[in-house]
């Protein structure tokens, strides 16, 4: 990974020290360490504390050399790439490879060489939307006797194991039309704005979901909220946030610092991303799996 980063090849040794020393360096919160290094190596602008505790290691073990940017780059994007594709904890993998694929908005946006890239097209294989794929294990569309004996009134709260797996598929169910009913409601069709449209109706979505990791039909969803009329509608980022903040449409909540869209709309400055100008189905998906990101943090916290 730091082929091209050196005028003279760095020493077997004095790789093996900046490996040992790079994957050493932690943070109190797993996936704070990741997104600063995240922002780190896309942006250029590597964290002090990471440069510090590569150097000082270096110093230690006897080499004065101080590293160039590129170096601390790669380094950064070691950590992160190592963390995704070694990491045993499968939800924790696929949410840091979403933080990184979300924040690639930043890079689209700079426009700005990121080294590696075959590295970073194995992250693709650990998105939310592959791991949700594997894990929602409710086939929708099956018949169960349940589905009949659920209304009576004499329904018996004790259940067989085979009726509970029939009782989540009826809950899926409920979910999911309780998700379609809400965003084709008076509520959300009648916000005139598209783009205003897509982010309450994803947010009001997200509160109201009581389990996050369905595998959901998000063709279906962007489709019902942004229909035919709109569907070719594209605009630069910064006009969306304007048009959402002068709608009173706040993200209270707290969110990572790979989440760009939703740190806009807190008001926080992210730098050339404002002049991107995205297509009103594009926008739909950068938010969605911010969202989706940021919720199933907040679960697991």
């Amino acid at each position: 990974m730091l082929e091209g980063a050196t005028a003279i090849p760095y020493s077997d040794t004095l790789i093996a020290i900046l490996k040992t020393t790079s994957l050493t360096y932690k943070d109190d919160n797993k996936f704070e360490r990741v997104d600063e290094l995240i922002v780190g190596f896309v942006t250029g602008s590597i964290p002090n504390k990471f440069k510090s505790h590569v150097e000082k290691a270096m110093e230690e073990q006897g080499f004065q050399e101080i590293p160039t940017d590129d170096v601390f780059v790669r380094l950064a994007q070691y950590v992160v790439l190592d963390t995704i594709l070694n990491n045993e904890d499968e939800l924790a993998q696929t949410i840091c490879a979403s933080k990184l694929m979300n924040y690639m908005l930043v890079a689209k946006a700079l426009k700005r060489s990121i080294p590696n890239r075959s590295y970073l097209l194995q992250v693709y294989d650990y998105h939310l939307s592959k791991y949700l794929e594997k894990v929602d294990k409710v086939t929708e569309d099956t018949q169960t006797e349940l589905r009949s004996e659920v209304p009576n009134a004499d329904f018996p709260l004790e259940i067989s194991e085979d009726k509970a797996k029939d009782l989540c598929l009826v809950f899926k169910e409920a979910e999911l039309y309780r998700v379609e009913r809400l965003l084709t409601s008076d509520k959300i069709q009648n916000i005139e704005n598209p783009f205003v449209r897509i982010y309450v109706g994803l947010c009001e979505m997200f509160d109201r979901l009581a389990y996050h990791l369905y595998n959901v039909d998000l063709n279906r969803i962007i489709g019902l909220l942004i229909g035919n009329k709109d569907e070719r509608k594209r605009k630069k980022l910064s006009k969306i946030i304007e048009e959402l903040t002068q709608t009173n449409c706040e993200f209270r909540n707290n969110c990572s610092q790979t989440a760009v869209i939703l740190l806009m709309i807190k008001g926080e400055e992210q730098g050339a991303v404002g002049d991107l100008i995205l297509p009103i189905k594009e926008f739909a998906v950068y938010l969605y799996y911010e969202l989706l990101t940021e919720k199933i943090l907040a679960t697991q916290n």
